[in-house]
């Protein structure tokens, strides 16, 4: 399979085949994406690299701003993702359908996605609210560098999941601004462009 769009659609009704993995990956750094306990330890945060100049930039000029942000959960393989899934269930039950994408639906297969965190006083958080400086700066700025807030409050029902403000996606500068300033989701973006119902 190529290199999926920057545009690409994912979710519960485009899903990804088993075996899709992006052709080329880069480490965003060296911090490990352990946070939870069923985390593979050994994996570092990575997306694609065609998209990381984007990902550093926004990193610094948020910095610059007194917002310090890293990436925390990046590319995600179809069998990780099954293994974050069923921890979950384990937790929470049937509610982990509403919290965690099933394995080929989630964006963080394709590289273009990842969920965020903090960086404060030596320590990382990846506890993030909405009302936090971070989340606040990432939901009014990320889309002036490709990204969008993947799952916006109010939109659940179009998206199929839960709020989550630290979960953003690349989809190019163009589009981004698009739906920023018509605050619109992917889904309806796409939905529009198809002419088709968003009914789930």
């Amino acid at each position: 399979m190529n290199e999926l769009p920057i545009d690409v659609l994912v979710n519960k009704d485009n899903l990804l085949p088993s075996d899709y993995y992006p052709k080329d990956l880069i480490t965003t750094d060296e911090n490990e994406n352990n946070f939870h306990k069923y985390n593979d330890h050994q994996l570092k945060p990575m997306i694609r690299r065609d998209i990381y100049p984007y990902v550093q930039k926004m990193i610094e000029d948020a910095k610059q701003e007194g917002v310090e942000i890293i990436v925390d959960s990046g590319y995600r393989s179809y069998n990780y993702q099954q293994k974050v899934l069923d921890k979950l269930i384990e937790e929470v039950g049937d509610a982990a359908y509403q919290k965690v994408a099933l394995p080929g639906a989630s964006e963080h297969q394709t590289g273009l996605a990842f969920d965020i965190a903090y960086y404060r006083n030596g320590v990382f958080d990846d506890d993030v609210k909405e009302e936090d400086k971070e989340a606040i700066w990432l939901a009014n700025n990320s889309y002036k560098y490709g990204f969008i807030l993947r799952y916006p409050k109010g939109k659940e029902e179009i998206t199929g999941f839960q709020f989550e403000p630290w979960h953003f996606r690349f989809v190019g500068l163009e589009l981004a601004h698009k739906l920023y300033e018509e605050g619109i989701t992917l889904d309806e973006y796409y939905a529009r462009k198809e002419n088709t119902s968003l009914k789930r």
